[in-house]
């Protein structure tokens, strides 16, 4: 879990916001789409934990659902506009060993952590918006290869994009990822954090 605090939750909020606005204005490269969303919600998870990220996530998945036209079919809409936002939080189980391990100035460490979590949530991202054409679109048929080709792509751009950004963050602000009333990090972690 995250920390609890006031604060914390208004993080949550803002973050959910700026993922709901960056969601609606899509960066093509070509034919393919980098998904830019899912860069605050990873970063709020990272930085308070997996509740604090579902909710933003969830929460981002709600606005989103609540702004964009969408198919008057709800389970289509929750399925296309709710879930590839809702579960990216589950990148809150990496929050206590990034904020550790940039607290001890393990950048690599870090870097993995970083890496990993940006991969899972543009994973989680692209599963569900697939599922959604899968299931929902009548025409997939005769291009279900293209449509994985397709979203492969779009899938590595996003993910490397997302980590690329927090991982310059990480290298060059450390401290962004680490609220001072974590409860990932010891005491004396957090005293010589205060202190720094």
């Amino acid at each position: 879990m995250g920390s609890n605090s006031l604060r914390g939750w208004m993080e949550v909020v803002v973050f959910a916001v700026v993922a709901t606005v960056i969601s609606f204005f899509p960066v093509t490269i070509g034919e393919y789409s980098l998904v830019l969303a899912g860069l605050p919600l990873i970063f709020i998870s990272l930085r308070r934990g997996l509740l604090q990220g579902l909710i933003a996530g969830g929460l981002a998945g709600i606005l989103f659902l609540l702004f964009k036209e969408g198919s008057p079919d709800l389970s289509e809409n929750i399925v296309t506009q709710f879930g590839p936002l809702a579960f990216i939080g589950i990148t809150g189980l990496f929050a206590k060993y990034t904020q550790r391990t940039l607290n001890n100035k393990r950048y690599s460490n870090a870097a993995l952590n970083i890496v990993t979590a940006s991969f899972i949530g543009m994973l989680l991202y692209f599963v569900w918006v697939i599922v959604g054409s899968l299931f929902f679109t009548t025409e997939v048929s005769s291009s279900e290869s293209n449509l994985f080709s397709m979203y492969g792509l779009s899938f590595l751009l996003s993910v490397v994009g997302t980590a690329v950004v927090l991982l310059l963050l990480a290298k060059f602000a450390p401290k962004l990822f680490i609220p001072r009333d974590t409860s990932f990090l010891s005491r004396k972690e957090k005293s010589r954090l205060l202190n720094d």
